[in-house]
Order: structure tokens, then sequence, then C-alpha cells
């Protein structure tokens, strides 16, 4: 069984929505928040917020965060 979380960016404009996400194969949403605030994410009672949306700035790094590699 796999299981993948997806946090997608909560941020809204007037015309439109910001288009990041952060895909991870986390098992339980806390610990995918868990991963995302590592990455600069911020989560708030209104929802999650990338690193360009929250104020922390873009990080580099890769798309995929792997927290449980296939054997």
């Amino acid at each position: 069984m796999s299981a993948r979380i997806t946090l997608h960016c909560d941020q809204l404009w007037k015309y439109g929505s910001c288009p990041r996400m952060l895909i991870t194969d986390a098992v339980t949403l806390d610990e995918a928040r868990r991963v995302a605030r590592a990455e600069g994410w911020r989560t708030v009672a209104v929802g999650d917020f990338c690193p360009g949306c929250s104020g922390t700035g873009p990080r580099p790094g890769a798309p995929v965060v792997l927290l449980h590699p296939q054997s």
C-alpha cells in the first residue's frame, strides 16, 4: 500500500490562486505538514501557504520529499 499527501498553497487573489504544491509520501497530514514547515511552508487556521506566499521566500530543493523510500 502506498500513500501520498499533496499540500496545495491556499493563497487566493482576485483572479486566481497560487499553483504551488508539495507532494509527499507522508502517511498522515501532520507528517506532511511537518515536512512542509521544514521546506518553508506555513500552516495557519485558514490553510497551508508555500514559501513565496508565506513570506519566507523560495528555498532550493527537490519538489518531492520522500519520507518512506521503497525497498
